[in-house]
């Protein structure tokens, strides 16, 4: 699954309204990612996560920010004020600024457009995916009961040939009917899942 954080970090800098403005971002680093287990000289942070992240963003103009300060993060060369101790420096003790870009902030609405597309093609594809489902389903009914109809027709058929019973004839004519009549009802409803098959069909195309 891809990381949204480079993603949540843009739409944490988009503005309101207005243009767009650098902020703090201590916070939103602190909420998002895991701070070291150690920060003493000599510990291994160099490919800290926030820290790398922030810097991908940058090489790719998606925000505006200080390098050297971003560098400063987790770098083992950092001396503290007083020059008494040696450790390095994270996001909850060391204050970040960045802004958004234009090219971030079309970054942001291309992501937006794209979870779109996504969400209405898998809507379209559980549309479609219902729709065969009943289809299957008319065609296993539409079989079944053309089978039962041929074979109590030819039931009565063979009941009617070796008694000739006007009653009897009468009621083959009004089962047959009845038949008839369901398989008409089947067959339009057949016809009306073909129709939207295939209007979803056309829907899920895509445009030349």
């Amino acid at each position: 699954m891809a990381d949204l954080t480079p993603i949540k970090l843009l739409e944490y800098l988009e503005p309101i309204d207005g243009e767009p403005q650098a902020i703090y971002i201590g916070s939103f680093m602190v909420k998002n990612f895991t701070k070291p287990k150690s920060l003493n000289h000599y510990a291994k942070n160099d490919s800290e996560p926030g820290k790398m992240m922030l810097l991908d963003l940058l090489d790719n103009k998606l925000i505006e920010a200080d390098r050297e300060r971003i560098m400063h993060i987790c770098n083992k060369k950092w001396t503290n004020p007083e020059g008494l101790k040696q450790y390095q420096q994270w996001f909850d003790t060391y204050p970040i600024e960045a802004k958004i870009t234009p090219k971030g902030l079309d970054k942001l609405n291309r992501n937006r457009l794209l979870s779109l597309l996504v969400e209405e093609t898998n809507k379209s594809t559980r549309e479609t995916t219902d729709i065969v489902r009943r289809n299957v389903i008319a065609q296993i009914i539409l079989g079944i009961v053309s089978a039962l109809a041929i074979t109590a027709t030819a039931i009565y058929a063979v009941k009617a040939y070796y008694k000739d019973d006007p009653e009897n004839l009468i009621l083959i004519r009004k089962s047959m009917q009845q038949q008839e009549e369901i398989l008409k009802s089947i067959q339009q409803s057949q016809k009306a899942i073909d129709t939207s098959l295939k209007t979803m069909a056309k829907k899920t195309l895509p445009k030349k």
